[in-house]
């Protein structure tokens, strides 16, 4: 429980963070990120309760927003390599299309799929999808997919190097966590770890075009 309650703080501090720099982004990057950033909060929230809950009777209804990183992250992922790989000829309005798209397949997963109460370290609660596995190795090829993709452009002039790296990284870190947690080896008790790395990544490029858009 103590990890949790130093990691926690920070991932809404983080969070909180990109919300506080979205007023100085342009309107369809601050719209995106709006929307994942808020996505997150509710999907910690849900983590939070989770963790300090006392009676399992009511946190099955907390599934729709404890899922929300299936959705929230590759829409984090397109969205901050728009911003890092500078394609002039790449329309953003292709993510809000992907998000579209996401969000009608996360409808049908959530209406389709019944997931698991369980009780795992230290009598935290989590939720998990018991009976469809494959949600959680679409996620990961997913995440594998920007992995190969990213190795494209780690040493490219027109993507910003330290960026492209913390995505890289993000997606690895996530990878590696969700394999360990299919095989039942848990780094803790809820999968959070890949997420923190992603919302650095996000805060990173978010600051970015903050600079940018104060500079300009």
């Amino acid at each position: 429980m103590a990890i949790y309650i130093f990691l926690l703080p920070i991932i809404f501090l983080l969070l909180i963070q990109g919300l506080a720099w979205i007023k100085f982004l342009p309107y369809k990057i601050k719209a995106i990120s709006f929307i994942v950033i808020t996505a997150m909060i509710f999907r910690y929230i849900s983590i939070l309760i989770m963790l300090f809950a006392t009676n399992m009777e009511y946190l099955y209804m907390l599934k729709i927003p404890f899922f929300l990183n299936l959705i929230a992250v590759p829409i984090m992922a397109f969205t901050i390599l728009y911003i890092f790989i500078r394609k002039n000829n790449i329309k953003f309005y292709y993510i809000f299309i992907i998000s579209i798209v996401l969000t009608l397949m996360y409808v049908f997963i959530m209406y389709n799929c019944k997931v698991v109460l369980q009780s795992v370290k230290e009598s935290v609660y989590t939720l998990v999808f018991l009976q469809h596995i494959y949600v959680y190795w679409t996620y990961i090829v997913f995440n594998t997919l920007i992995i190969f993709f990213i190795i494209g452009f780690v040493n490219k002039k027109s993507s910003s190097g330290l960026g492209i790296y913390l995505v890289l990284t993000a997606a690895s870190v996530t990878v590696i966590e969700f394999i360990l947690w299919i095989v039942g080896v848990r780094i803790l008790a809820e999968n959070i770890v890949g997420d923190i790395f992603w919302i650095l990544a996000l805060i990173y490029a978010l600051n970015k075009v903050k600079k940018n858009a104060i500079l300009g």
